[in-house]
């Protein structure tokens, strides 16, 4: 199988892939576009992209966003959790006391805040677009320090300085497997929609999440976007226990579909269980 996914290598989304699929062929791309398109193009069979995080919520709004566009042909047809822990790092011989600079992913800047303020107290946080390229960024520019994993200190010939430096650490992130088809049944699935509501109707969220309920089925998230056309009108997703194809997860739907503006399936897959 080959998976896209955000490079360079060492990345935490190269862990979920190989963990989603051991032995996977990767193709490493600069952004969550990139790994998109290369499914589209043929050149990869499906792209993993980070989708939420136990401690910091949504990961990455592109990839919700991409998934409401009316043009986006991918389905959720997987999805794996990765525990996150996280090592300062950086070229050999540096006075943690005296960086200036911390490099990493957003997230991960802010997993790891308190830390970092002990540890290396002048250094101000630089965002990267992820926590290798951060590592990257950090080895070229002498007396620099990023936050990454262990995995990528060792690729890219950094010292680790401290490891596990989450401030928190129950981290897990979840990510979703988008390719051109969801998943089969397997008697323990998860579907995952989006829809927009009445926005002027008392009560029009509720009535939505009552339907799931008065059948039985358990929604495992709810979050919201705005639609970006009005101030104050929002587009949610849900995900529910249940396969697309399931009787009851259909009558739910047709109900769901009946009293709102708007409702996508974004695909049913097998529930992640491996902890």
């Amino acid at each position: 199988m080959r998976l896209s996914h955000l490079g360079p290598r060492g990345t935490y989304t190269e862990a979920a892939a190989l963990r989603f699929r051991p032995g996977a062929d990767l193709l490493p791309v600069p952004t969550v576009i990139a790994a998109i398109d290369a499914v589209r193009h043929g050149e990869a069979d499906a792209a993993v992209c980070a989708m939420e995080n136990s401690l910091e919520g949504s990961v990455s709004i592109e990839t919700l966003d991409l998934l409401i566009q009316p043009d986006f042909d991918l389905r959720i047809s997987g999805e794996v959790t990765l525990p996150i822990q996280h090592a300062l790092v950086g070229a050999p011989g540096i006075d943690l006391a005296a960086a200036t600079v911390v490099y990493s992913h957003p997230q991960a800047l802010a997993q790891s805040r308190r830390t970092l303020g002990t540890l290396a107290p002048l250094a101000q946080p630089r965002a990267a677009l992820s926590t290798a390229g951060a590592i990257e960024a950090a080895m070229k520019e002498p007396g620099t320090l990023a936050v990454g994993n262990e995995y990528a200190a060792a690729l890219y010939g950094a010292t680790v300085y401290a490891q596990n430096i989450g401030d928190e650490h129950d981290n897990t992130t979840r990510f979703v497997v988008l390719a051109k088809e969801d998943a089969a049944r397997t008697g323990d699935d998860k579907t995952s929609l989006a829809f927009t509501t009445q926005h002027d109707r008392p009560g029009s969220l509720v009535e939505v999440l009552g339907l799931f309920a008065q059948r039985g089925l358990n929604l495992t998230r709810i979050e919201s976007r705005p639609t970006r056309r009005q101030l104050g009108t929002y587009v949610f997703f849900l995900d529910v226990q249940g396969h697309h194809d399931d009787p009851v997860v259909i009558e739910a739907l047709d109900a769901t579909r009946a009293i709102t503006v708007w409702l996508r399936v974004l695909g049913s897959y097998p529930r992640w269980t491996q902890g």
